[in-house]
């Protein structure tokens, strides 16, 4: 398997394989639903949070260094208040268990945030 392959497996394929084996859980009702959405409510946010990271970093390789610079971090600026502000809606007005929706939030972010460092620095190789 190359380096592409491993990280579009890590990112997508992983993704699809978490929510159907928490689907499957809920199916045997194994986890309830407040659990099942907890959880799928954090895969959601971090995976939307994720592709657009994606879709910037590519937008802007097309760009000069500069402005790479500007999209990149003009994303991150943009993903950290509307993943705090969807984060803030999700635990005020959904009825999730908070615990299981952070946590899960947390290491999926810091997760799909070493792909993303992945990705570049595949990038960076390719580059030169």
């Amino acid at each position: 398997m190359n380096y592409k392959k491993f990280l579009r497996f890590s990112a997508f394929y992983l993704t699809i394989f978490l929510f159907l084996l928490l689907l499957i859980l809920f199916i045997n009702r194994s986890i309830n639903l407040i659990l099942f959405s907890s959880f799928t409510y954090a895969l959601l946010i971090s995976f939307v949070n994720f592709l657009i990271g994606f879709f910037s970093i590519n937008y802007g390789m097309m760009k000069n260094d500069k402005l790479f610079l500007i999209i990149v971090f003009g994303a991150i600026i943009f993903r950290f208040f509307t993943v705090f502000l969807v984060i803030i809606g999700v635990l005020s007005f959904l009825d999730v268990r908070a615990d299981y929706f952070i946590f899960t939030t947390f290491i999926l972010y810091f997760y799909y945030l070493v792909i993303e460092i992945l990705y570049l620095k595949n990038l960076k190789k390719v580059e030169n």
